[in-house]
């Protein structure tokens, strides 16, 4: 189990990572909005480059989404205990994955 200086430091590490998310998800699409160029072959090139923006704020958003939901169960004291057998997830695999919410036996 995490001590409350060592889940005080993750909250803190997991709100800033938020913070930096969201505003990756607005320059994203913000780009995604930009009028695109009258020559058709420059429009190729633009929405090649619209797919790659757009998948990256796919995974921007479940990043966002994950990041969330850790908050959230930290607020209700759920946090490092596995959603499914309710067993301590092992620091270690919080250390690599902070949002985790099953341990590897239930993942």
């Amino acid at each position: 189990m995490m001590t409350e200086q060592e889940l005080a430091e993750l909250k803190a590490n997991l709100e800033a990572k938020l913070s930096e998310l969201l505003e990756r998800a607005e320059t994203l699409e913000n780009k995604l909005r930009e009028p695109g160029d009258s020559d058709w072959s420059e429009n190729a090139v633009v929405l090649e480059n619209q797919e790659t923006l757009v998948a990256l704020g796919g995974a921007t958003e479940k990043e966002i989404g994950d990041i969330r939901l850790a908050l959230e169960r930290i607020a209700k004291g759920e946090y490092g205990r596995c959603s499914r057998c309710h067993k301590s997830i092992p620091k270690a695999r919080l250390s690599v994955l902070p949002w985790a919410t099953t341990c590897v036996q239930c993942a």
